[in-house]
Order: C-alpha cells, then structure tokens, then sequence
C-alpha cells in the first residue's frame, strides 16, 4: 500500500510540476492579476452585473489556485510548509475563503502575482542575486539610518518654529523624519527648502549637506546592489557553464561532449542576454546619477544666488532709508 501511495504522489508530483502544467498557472496568475487591476475601475465597481461577473470569475481562478496548492500538498506532504512561497499562497488562499467578506483582506490577494518570480528563472535568478548580497549591506543600511537620525534630531532642533511654511515641516522627530525623506527622494525639496530659507537663512548648508550625502548614499547603494548581483549572477552561470562541459576520449565520449557543448552554448546565450538587461539597467542608473548631481549642483547656485540677491537688496534698502534720514537731518539744520 505504501509504495502505492508513493507512486500515486510521484504522478501526482510529475502533472502539477509539469512544464506545460506550470506554463499555464502562469497564464492564469498573470489573467487573475490584470482582471484585479481591472476591477478597480468605476465601469466595474459601478455596475452590480459586471462587479459579480468578476467576482465569480476570481473565484474560479481561487478554486483552480486551492486545486494546484491541494496536488502541491499531496506530492510535498508537511515539506510544503519549508517552501516560503508555497507558505504565502497557503495563507492567502485560506484567507480568501474564510475572509471573503472583508475588502481588506481581499485587496491582499494580488499578492498572488509574486508567484511569478518564482516560475520565471531571470526574475528568480535576479532575486536571490539580490538577496544573497543584501546581507553585505548592512553596514550602509546602517550609515543611512544613522544619518537620518542625526540630521532628524538636528533639523528638529533648528526648525520647529516654521511660522510662515506652507507645513510645519519639523515640528516633531517623527515629522522631520518623513520630511528628510521627501528631500532625499527629491520630491518638491526646492520647494520645502525654500520656505525654510525664508525663516532661517543659514538653512540652506545644512539641507544641501542632507541633500547631497543621502543622494549619493542611496545611489551608489542601487548601484553596489546591482554590480554585486551582476557578478554573483555571472559566477553561478560561469560556473555552471564550466561544470557542464567536461569531455573525455572515446567515440561515446565525443559524443557527450558534444551535447554538453551545445548545453554551454545555450547557457552562454542566455547569460549573454542576461547580462545584457542588467548592464542596460545599470547604465540608466548611472545616468540617473549624474542627473541628479548635475540637478543638485544647479540647485545650490540658484539658492545660494537668490540669498545673495536678498542679502543685496537688503543692504539697498538699508542704505537708502539712511540717505533719507541724512537728507532730513540736513533741512531740519537749515
């Protein structure tokens, strides 16, 4: 009997893993995620018709989803629940039906797309790059939030008294941290500078000081990320590649040789393409980078420009309110 079971599992395991199997849960992840996105429309949510009509057919893509977790379970047994991203389409599946009701738990069914970068192996090869290297990352993460720390503190300190701002930018630690995170990512910081400036002149150092170190901080993280993923990716192909194309003698022999060749020239091929794509993207974050530093170089002499137009005017009319005065004294005397 249990060698029945075993092999009723092993045919189990060999149709819900098949290739074709596999291509079309796919198609229907990538359908279901489309149809979600396309519900959020007011054609749909305004039309009782149409919003059950898509209802039913998410639950049809939710009980073809329970069918393939069901097979997943019978081939992998309790060894499902080491596989993490078998574990999240467990939970989102049994908080589908037991949460049907609750538009909350609803919305997070998207999160079944994620299934995607498991079945494609560009994406999954990108991912685990990535998150091998993450770990090396720790001492920036580190700088970058001690940083953040230091300039909220400071910031905090200096500017809590905006009276005249559009919003009291840093009136509160937890205010001033959401504020330097608007001026690192670059949104409207001119802006926001420059109604800080408007109180406190000096202010302009110490933000284009934030500025600057936290653009270039996070910048080259993006980079260093990518760079470290690129050459892990290209090891692990290389060396696959390597490991693939051992000959020997023999008539039989040159034959596998020439298999295995062949073999390393379709890895070759797609790590050409590969890298390829991730040289692309690294290339537009490197021009990304000297946008941005050229935008921040560009700033600086405009604000520093208009202060010294302030300070220019401020001295002029200084000036000529003493001539009056001067002019006055001198008919009062006549």
């Amino acid at each position: 009997l249990s060698q029945q079971v075993h092999e009723l599992r092993r045919k189990v395991g060999a149709f819900v893993n098949h290739e074709k199997v596999q291509i079309l849960i796919i198609l229907l992840i990538s359908i279901n995620g489309i149809m979600m996105g396309i519900a959020t429309f007011n054609f749909v949510e305004d039309n009782e018709k149409v919003s059950k009509a898509f209802d039913t057919v998410d639950n049809i893509f939710l009980y073809i989803f329970t069918v393939e977790l069901f097979l997943q379970f019978v081939y992998h047994g309790l060894k499902l629940f080491l596989d993490g991203w078998l574990v999240f389409d467990f939970v989102i599946i049994i908080l589908s039906f037991t949460l049907a009701s609750v538009q909350v738990i609803r919305a997070f069914r998207i999160f079944r797309a994620l299934r995607l970068v498991t079945r494609i192996k560009a994406l999954r090869n990108l991912v685990e790059a990535m998150f091998d290297v993450m770990p090396r990352m720790a001492a920036i993460w580190g700088l970058l939030g001690l940083m953040f720390y230091i300039f909220a503190v400071m910031f905090t300190q200096l500017f809590n008294d905006l009276q005249y701002a559009e919003y009291n930018y840093f009136v509160r630690l937890d205010n001033s941290f959401f504020s330097l995170f608007q001026i690192m990512t670059l949104d409207a910081w001119a802006d926001v500078s420059r109604q800080v400036v408007e109180e406190y002149k000096f202010a302009w150092l110490p933000i284009l000081m934030f500025v600057i170190i936290s653009a270039f901080v996070v910048v080259n993280l993006i980079i260093a990320v990518l760079c470290e993923a690129i050459s892990t990716l290209e090891g692990e192909e290389k060396a696959r590649i390597m490991g693939g194309g051992d000959v020997g003698g023999g008539e039989s022999e040159e034959e596998n040789a020439s298999i295995n060749n062949n073999k390393a020239t379709a890895h070759e091929v797609m790590l050409a393409e590969e890298l390829a794509t991730l040289k692309e993207r690294f290339d537009q974050m490197e021009e990304m980078h000297r946008q941005t530093t050229k935008a921040i170089v560009f700033l600086t002499q405009q604000l520093k420009s208009r202060q010294f137009r302030f300070e220019s005017s401020s001295s002029s009319s200084s000036m000529g309110d003493y001539e009056k005065n001067d002019t006055s004294t001198s008919s009062f005397d006549c």
